[in-house]
């Protein structure tokens, strides 16, 4: 959990945010779902990025599990059964970063989980 700027705790709520940046026909794509927001792309990137999403959140419907309740861990391996190589890699960063540091998903910032999701652990 992080606090707000008055000290009162507050959830992180998790997303998954895919981002195509591959649209050059001029049409302006966005789904969002429940756990999700896809924006841009091809159409062929598009629905690559949709199909990942409902995989995604048919595996969590399954689980009975909203996002922000399922550890890195947890979803680096829906990752592998849903066969999304970039999503397993990005949990898989997550995971190892916040063991590293000794830290949990809940404790973390939003900013620091972007940063440990986005850079490769040295």
């Amino acid at each position: 959990m992080t606090t707000h700027g008055t000290g009162a705790p507050r959830r992180l709520k998790a997303a998954f945010l895919g981002l195509g940046l591959d649209g050059l026909d001029g049409h302006q794509r966005i789904i969002t779902g429940e756990h999700s927001l896809v924006v841009g792309g091809s159409a062929e990137t598009h629905a690559d990025l949709l199909e990942t999403v409902l995989r995604l959140e048919s595996e969590l419907d399954r689980l009975d599990k909203p996002l922000g309740a399922v550890s890195p861990a947890e979803l680096a391996e829906i990752a592998w059964r849903i066969d999304s190589p970039e999503l397993h890699a990005i949990a898989l960063r997550l995971d190892a970063g916040l063991r590293r540091q000794g830290r949990s998903f809940h404790e973390s910032t939003a900013a620091e989980l972007t940063d440990l999701a986005a850079n490769p652990v040295p």
